[in-house]
């Protein structure tokens, strides 16, 4: 086979060729023509020369003309200007002085335009049967002198061989100076051609050098993957088998190579690969399949996933093949069924002793909401009878020890409400909408307002605080939140409460402040527990308002948090997702 050098190389000749050909074909034949039309026979007509001669000049340029013609429709006739050159020269030989006169110089005009215009052997026919008519002219010359028709005078012969010294001249200098001009031309344009074939060779070189590295790349990749990769062709027989392949089968490459399935496995699980593969190849689609060989370590489950290839035409030429061993995974698989059915029923029987707990708790509840509030209303009823009846005949410290009884027996009472409230909120469900906070904590206010309306408190509520979540339980944190702040800053001469939204570093958050009392950062941990209180009596409260709110900001996924300072207010912030 040809190098891809070489065949550039005769194209480019080729090309070359044709082109000066064309170009020196079409020149020749109108020097010929105008040669003749205003040359050889105006000559012709003044030396007196006979008739004959210039009718076949003039045939003669007619058909150059035609040959004119047809090249400009793209038929170059070469061969036909040659013999009609040819057969011009020997219809006018004798009649126009044969070797006498200037006829002998036209023949190397057919000289020059062999080796041009023909190639290889048939060159040599057109030579040869040249140097044959030239011979057989001159020969008849000799032998039948009277032929030949003499020139009327010296000067008649002289001016015709100078007429046919110049016009062979022009015709070989054409000739010449075409070839010449086309050379230089296609000279330069093979440098320029040689230069970028070079660099094409460089480019070929490096890509080459790339492609080689890639594959050396892929070979590397294929056979450290733990994964048994191979490929076949048409018939079956193996083209690839990674190392992983060799490990999984305990064959060598030597021993699969070349070979098909039946060489490989046991023949049950040959007919089952090889019908698989029938199935990839006539179906030309991927297909995925799971089966147990048998190899080197003992028999193991294999994931194989099998597709066909291509040629450039898009016909399937063969099958590339991925197996996994899954074995370890699979009984991974297993053990962790078996694990979650284990924990199912464990979740089960937790779920079961936890419904129980929840009823004792209800129950408990039910107790405390029942048993505990008839005796506090008998000890605060009591106590009352007491101070009606016989408060006047009571010492004053008598008095104020039944006042202590029957606040503490509220107190305890509140405390009841406070823990019955704090349960129900961890067993209640969500009913989840869009809750505008805006117009919640505006009604609280309101309320506020109206149970005490001496106080002077500024409510500052950002509008259109819209979240998602529970609206009783929403309605309920807000109520505790705000009364706090309302409670906190009874200090004050003019309050101030505000409801709004900032930037933190958990994202957007909502917050209630004020400019009450505030608190001691350092007993920050202890705020949002049960039965915590960072004030004294001063302050009525059970300590367990900021423990719900966190409760009910948790069971909504939030979370929250509080600043204060001491004499200074407070403020508690808190995240919700937005509605």
């Amino acid at each position: 086979m040809p190098s891809p050098i070489a065949s550039f190389k005769d194209c480019i000749g080729k090309r070359w060729g044709s082109t000066m050909e064309q170009n020196l074909f079409v020149l020749l034949c109108i020097t010929a023509a105008v040669a003749s039309f205003f040359v050889v026979i105006p000559t012709n007509y003044l030396q007196h020369l006979p008739v004959y001669i210039n009718v076949c000049v003039a045939a003669f340029g007619v058909f150059v003309l035609l040959l004119l013609c047809e090249a400009s429709r793209g038929r170059y006739r070469t061969t036909a200007l040659f013999f009609l050159f040819m057969v011009l020269l020997n219809v006018i030989w004798f009649p126009n002085g044969a070797s006498d006169g200037s006829l002998p110089l036209y023949f190397f005009c057919l000289l020059m335009y062999l080796p041009i215009f023909f190639r290889g052997r048939a060159r040599w026919l057109p030579l040869v049967l040249l140097t044959l008519d030239g011979i057989a002219l001159m020969a008849l010359e000799l032998r039948f002198p009277e032929w030949v028709t003499p020139f009327q005078s010296e000067q008649d012969r002289i001016a015709d061989n100078m007429v046919g010294f110049a016009v062979t001249t022009v015709c070989c200098g054409v000739m010449l100076w075409s070839l010449l001009r086309n050379y230089e031309k296609e000279q330069t344009r093979l440098v320029t051609v040689n230069e970028e074939l070079q660099r094409a060779i460089v480019e070929r070189a490096a890509v080459e050098g790339a492609l080689l590295q890639n594959r050396e790349l892929l070979n590397s990749v294929i056979d450290g993957t733990t994964d048994a990769i191979f490929v076949k062709d048409i018939s079956g027989r193996y083209l690839l088998f990674n190392s992983a392949a060799c490990r999984m089968t305990g064959k060598t490459q030597e021993q699969v190579l070349g070979r098909d399935d039946f060489d490989v496995f046991p023949p049950e699980v040959a007919g089952t690969v090889m019908a698989m593969d029938q199935e990839v190849l006539t179906g030309n689609r991927v297909q995925l399949g799971e089966r147990e060989v048998g190899g080197a370590g003992g028999r193991f489950v294999v994931e194989v996933i099998k597709g066909p290839l291509h040629n450039k035409q898009g016909q399937v030429v063969g099958l590339f093949g991925i197996a996994r061993d899954v074995t370890q995974s699979r009984r991974m698989a297993e053990e962790l069924r078996l694990l979650n059915e284990e924990l199912e029923r464990r979740v089960a029987e937790r779920t079961a002793r936890l419904e129980v707990a929840m009823r004792e708790q209800e129950a408990f509840s039910y107790s405390v909401s029942h048993d505990l509030r008839g005796p506090l209303r008998h000890i605060n009823s009591y106590g009352s009878i007491l101070l009606e009846e016989f408060g006047p005949d009571l010492v004053p410290e008598a008095r104020g020890y039944l006042e202590r009884i029957r606040t503490s027996s509220k107190r305890m009472g509140d405390l009841i409400d406070g823990l019955l409230e704090l349960s129900r909120i961890g067993r209640s469900e969500l009913n989840r909408g869009t809750v505008n906070l805006s117009e919640l904590a505006f009604g609280i206010g309101c309320k506020l307002q109206d149970s005490e309306p001496s106080r002077r408190v500024d409510f500052l509520i950002q509008p259109g605080l819209h979240v998602e979540g529970d609206r009783l339980l929403l309605e309920l944190m807000l109520e505790n939140l705000v009364g706090n702040a309302w409670k906190y800053s009874s200090v004050r001469e003019r309050a101030r409460i505000e409801l709004g939204s900032s930037l933190h570093e958990e994202g957007e958050a909502f917050f209630i402040k004020d400019n009450g009392v505030g608190f001691d950062m350092a007993y920050r941990d202890k705020l949002f527990g049960a039965f915590q209180r960072l004030h004294g009596a001063e302050f009525e409260g059970t300590g367990i308002g900021l423990a719900t709110v966190k409760r009910i900001v948790e069971r909504h996924g939030g979370s929250v948090w509080a600043q204060g300072v001491v004499d200074e207010g407070a403020t508690v912030y808190f995240t919700l997702p937005r509605g």
